[in-house]
């Protein structure tokens, strides 16, 4: 992974922060490049099963406050919004995050493998917590995304 594609990745990360902040969710920071930074060294990446469970932490863990319900979410920035669903592990409630020149779209882990990961986003207003969320919000990130990430 280039310097660049790190760089773009984080953008898009704190992107999706923003915006799980302002749908109300309580957002806290939960990828290991966070918890772990003396470990997120891309020319030595931790190796072995406990290197991979390490490496493939979600981005973030986010609680709904009406009612404490807690989800995972991985954060992907695809230019062509294409993911190789292997470089996502199963956690439970794991919402996928695509970001892409497209915008912003979601997946769930269960979702993705029923469909080997072809055609398997949708908008956040149609999947999970989202659904129930201020609409112009998820909107309004999606049209950010588009013009930041074009």
């Amino acid at each position: 992974m280039s310097r660049y594609d790190w760089a773009v990745g984080r953008k898009a990360e704190m992107l999706v922060y923003d915006m799980m902040k302002e749908l109300g969710f309580r957002v806290v920071r939960f990828g290991y490049e966070f918890l772990l930074p003396e470990f997120a060294n891309k020319k030595k990446l931790l190796k072995g099963p406990a290197g991979d469970l390490i490496r493939s932490q979600p981005d973030f863990v986010i609680v709904d406050p009406k009612d404490n319900h807690t989800y995972f979410i991985e954060v992907k920035y695809r230019k062509y919004g294409e993911i190789n669903i292997k470089s996502i592990k199963d956690y439970p409630e794991n919402y996928i995050v695509l970001v892409s020149t497209k915008g912003l779209l979601i997946s769930d882990w269960e979702y993705m493998i029923k469909n080997k990961g072809k055609l398997c986003f949708k908008l956040l207003t149609e999947i999970g917590p989202f659904k129930y969320k201020d609409k112009s919000i998820i909107m309004k990130y999606i049209e950010k995304a588009k013009k930041e990430f074009y």
